[in-house]
């Protein structure tokens, strides 16, 4: 039983991180490493310009992802520049044929290496607990075959 303890605890400290599920705060495109947040606005199509993106991740999970991600609109989903309107500002996002709604940007996306370095420091920490652990019970193993001999 001695033994079952710092194995368990050493395996909690591995997996500290859990996958939260929550219903985000609005609907959103990420582009070039900024937010923007989708409204109802429709853009008509002489309006938009060229192709500028596309969405190469889609996840309904809250979370942290990298690329450009959306919680709305599903991989390979085009964005679009508007004619005049820089890109900075505001995109067209491609909703069906010749159909295209406006999303204005909000700022800066914090996602991404962040969270992957997050979870390389528990990772870390977590390894290192458990060589500490391991290192703490050969030691004890060690001190009791010695005053077992005597």
């Amino acid at each position: 039983m001695k033994r079952v303890l710092p194995l368990f605890l050493g395996l909690i400290l591995l997996f500290p991180l859990s996958i939260a599920s929550a219903s985000w705060a609005y609907p959103f495109v990420v582009y070039s490493g900024n937010i923007y947040r989708v409204t109802e606005q429709a853009i008509q199509p002489e309006d938009v310009g060229q192709k500028i993106g596309k969405v190469t991740k889609y996840s309904d999970r809250e979370g942290t992802y990298r690329g450009n991600f959306s919680n709305m609109y599903p991989k390979g989903t085009g964005y679009y520049a508007i004619q005049g309107r820089s890109s900075h500002e505001a995109i067209a996002v491609r909703t069906g044929e010749d159909t295209y709604i406006l999303a204005i940007q909000q700022g800066a996306y914090s996602g991404g290496l962040e969270m992957r370095t997050i979870w390389w420091l528990y990772a870390g920490i977590g390894i290192v607990s458990v060589a500490c652990l391991a290192a703490a019970a050969r030691v004890m193993q060690k001190r009791r075959a010695r005053e077992g001999s005597k």
